[in-house]
């Protein structure tokens, strides 16, 4: 049986190798020196609905795209005020993630922040 990130990461529904197709207006990015990787998440605002819709790209460990996967799965569609709550925590127990595995979900928020900062709201 596989473990929650591992399935997401054999299956990630938000990945991209790039993102042209909307005009992102924010784009965040973080990385993990030490565990050589990196994770770069972009949001694009809908202003009729004001929904955020999310999308990544990560390189590193298959963890780090696990978890990346789950961060825009979660908030997209919802509302920048939503997307600011979301905390490593919730990145760690959604996936079962192991204490050497917690800085993936670090990662993924740290550039989450990013891009909700980036976003100019």
């Amino acid at each position: 049986m596989l473990s929650d990130w591992a399935a997401r990461f054999l299956r990630p529904q938000f990945a991209v190798c790039d993102a042209p197709e909307l005009d992102w207006q924010g784009l965040g990015a973080a990385d993990t020196p030490g565990e050589d990787a990196r994770c770069r998440i972009w949001l694009h605002l809908d202003e009729p609905t004001q929904y955020l819709i999310a999308r990544f790209a990560a390189f590193g460990p298959p963890v780090v795209i696990a978890a990346a996967d789950w961060v825009c799965e979660t908030i997209d569609h919802t509302t920048v005020g939503q997307a600011r709550q979301l905390a490593a925590l919730q990145v760690e127990r959604a996936l079962a993630l192991l204490p050497t595995q917690r800085y993936a979900a670090l990662l993924a928020t740290d550039a989450l922040a990013n891009a909700l900062a980036n976003l100019g709201i």
